[in-house]
């Protein structure tokens, strides 16, 4: 089933984050947090009028007075096909491009006539260059990631535990204790719950509609997998790859390239159902299902069969203690729940959470606190 954007928000909001795309392939360090906060911008402007929608997208994305010649320049060749020639994907849009902003009063509204090419089922023949994704600059979010990390490998044990402080009295050990003076209980010894260890397994959606998150994805997976040494971390777009063993690399820059050069198919199209199949068969039912915790990273975008995303969610379940959904675009105030693939995962997810920078990701850390 070929899934695209429908309604008139969803389809803004997909030619947006193609926009975004084409920036950074132009040079501009666009980040996801300043991606949300366009998203956030939009409801607040007529959308219609083709300087308002520049201007809104202008403030929240461009940093710098050199971020906005950028910007310049590929708004004006994205939207209204006018090609300066310095850039080399310039004119790539053509005639197709032309008139979709200033010459119809609801242009925006129109401006995506046909699904974009992140719902492809096609692979992408590219050699992805991570290294450029990277956001070296990015503020630190290793402690944070540690505080995740030790969120999701940890969970209360049926058994317990002598402590100084507990939720119960341990009565047992307090009459032990108390038989030292003639039975009188001078002290109080406590149990809580014991800490058992959890086996990560996480499952990120690597295709187009994901691209303008990949800095920050890259970050959290790599922080994660150094974290969780028993964790495992699957990408997927058409197909599936097991990228654990690169995450291990103690190097940024070999870990990204073993990756770009093992994901062939990063950026290309999007098939949940099959992802979530080859999890099930292959990955968690090799543990316990007490004692996995599956993290899934997606949009919910989906041209495959929604049946079986369906059914592979429900089998997931089955199979770990909990299942966490993380949507970056959870953030953005035009969210909805429209994405197909999405609603039918839903109602087989224990946390739907946002993350897309690190104030999401605190959230994410609290809400986690309470799996």
């Amino acid at each position: 089933m070929h899934e695209g954007p429908s309604s008139p928000g969803e389809q803004l909001t997909a030619r947006t984050l193609e926009f975004c795309r084409e920036l950074r392939t132009g040079g501009m360090a666009v980040t996801p947090a300043r991606v949300i906060d366009a998203l956030r911008a939009l409801p607040h402007v007529d959308c219609t009028l083709p300087e308002d929608y520049r201007l809104a997208l202008r403030l929240n994305l461009a940093g710098s007075h050199a971020d906005e010649i950028i910007f310049n320049r590929v708004f004006n060749r994205y939207f209204l096909g006018k090609d300066d020639g310095h850039s080399p994907s310039s004119g790539i849009r053509g005639e197709s491009a032309r008139g979709q902003l200033g010459h119809q009063p609801k242009a925006l509204d129109q401006s995506v006539e046909t699904a974009p090419e992140h719902y492809s089922t096609q692979e992408s023949a590219q050699a992805v260059d991570l290294i450029n994704r990277w956001d070296a600059a990015a503020p630190s979010l290793a402690q944070i990631i540690r505080e995740l990390a030790r969120r999701l490998a940890t969970r209360p044990s049926r058994r317990y535990q002598t402590g100084r402080h507990g939720d119960r009295i341990d009565l047992r050990r307090s009459l032990r204790r108390g038989a030292r003076y003639g039975l009188e209980l001078m002290s109080l010894a406590y149990a809580k719950p014991k800490r058992r260890r959890t086996r990560l397994v996480m499952l990120c959606d690597v295709s187009g509609s994901m691209d303008t998150f990949n800095p920050f994805l890259l970050q959290l997976l790599f922080g994660l997998a150094q974290a969780l040494r028993n964790s495992r971390t699957l990408v997927f777009s058409t197909q599936v790859t097991d990228i654990t063993a690169a995450l291990r690399r103690r190097s940024i820059a070999e870990t990204l390239r073993e990756i770009a050069m093992t994901v062939r198919h990063w950026s290309g199209g999007t098939d949940i159902g099959t992802a979530l199949g080859h999890l099930n068969r292959q990955v968690v039912r090799a543990g316990g299902a007490s004692s996995t915790v599956a993290v899934i990273i997606s949009d919910g975008y989906d041209n495959g069969s929604i049946e079986r995303i369906s059914q592979e969610m429900a089998a997931l379940g089955r199979h770990v203690a909990k299942v966490v959904w993380i949507n970056p675009m959870y953030g953005a105030s035009t969210f909805q729940v429209r994405a197909a693939g999405l609603r039918a995962a839903l109602p087989h997810v224990d946390h739907f959470l946002p993350a897309f920078d690190a104030k999401a990701l605190k959230v994410l850390v609290r809400e986690l606190a309470r799996v």
